[in-house]
């Protein structure tokens, strides 16, 4: 009787120490997979079709100076596209990306937080210089919002104030 009472802890034991271990590997896959998406948002900064599909349909986007929250993902992204476009058209050889600085990522379960800086750069070409245009930075805050949907992670929220 004791040697089963014995062994039953001991499956027991065996079997808590499983569900640890199989939770610890999930979670090391779900941070590198939400690390994964906020280096591709990074990326895409100067392809904002790319960049939309790193995002749910209703993200919420809040920006500031000035102030904007927009809730329907494809208009924000349009908005933004058409910036984009009337850049690209003054200095079509222009180069703009993006550097991401002092990044904090919490996964908690299907959500994941992200706070970083982020500098978008502008370096205009030999034409876009003799036609007046000079490098900038702009530097930002940003708050990233994910969510686990439909098994992939997707950007459900972005905050974004000046630095």
């Amino acid at each position: 009787m004791i040697k089963k009472l014995k062994n039953r802890n001991l499956y027991k034991l065996i079997a808590v120490i499983g569900l640890f271990v199989i939770s610890s590997i999930s979670h090391a896959d779900d941070m590198d997979d939400v690390k994964a998406l906020l280096d591709a948002y990074i990326e895409t900064e100067s392809d904002l079709s790319a960049q939309a599909q790193l995002m749910s349909a209703d993200r919420i986007f809040i920006v500031g100076s000035p102030a904007m929250r927009m809730t329907d993902n494809a208009t924000n992204m349009m908005g933004q596209s058409h910036v984009d476009k009337r850049n690209q058209q003054l200095d079509s050889k222009g180069i703009y990306y993006a550097t991401r600085e002092d990044q904090i990522v919490r996964v908690y379960g299907d959500a994941a937080v992200a706070s970083f800086r982020r500098n978008l750069n502008w370096r205009p070409s030999a034409q876009g210089v003799r036609n007046g245009q000079s490098d900038s930075t702009n530097r930002q805050l940003v708050t990233v919002v994910m969510a686990k949907v439909d098994g992939d992670w997707k950007i459900v929220h972005t905050h974004i104030s000046p630095a």
